[in-house]
């Protein structure tokens, strides 16, 4: 069995799926925003918060809490 290892920095988004067993912690109606493949961005702390989630979720994840996580290229304003 592989094991990743969070490596990215604080601030850097990050696009994946979360695991199934996150997921089911959630509301219903939260749970099927949050089904698809999502940008997270890392937090200082080290968990992982959705992107545009300020005036919404406060719920924030651990690297575990993410299935096959990939960076993003940094967005061109």
């Amino acid at each position: 069995m592989q094991y990743v290892q969070d490596s990215f920095d604080a601030g850097s988004v990050v696009a994946a799926w979360l695991h199934p067993s996150a997921l089911g912690q959630l509301e219903p109606v939260l749970r099927r925003l949050m089904a698809g493949r999502q940008l997270f961005v890392k937090q200082a702390d080290g968990t992982y918060r959705p992107k545009g989630s300020q005036l919404g979720l406060a719920r924030r994840f651990d690297f575990a809490d993410l299935r096959e996580p990939a960076l993003r290229a940094a967005e061109v304003a």
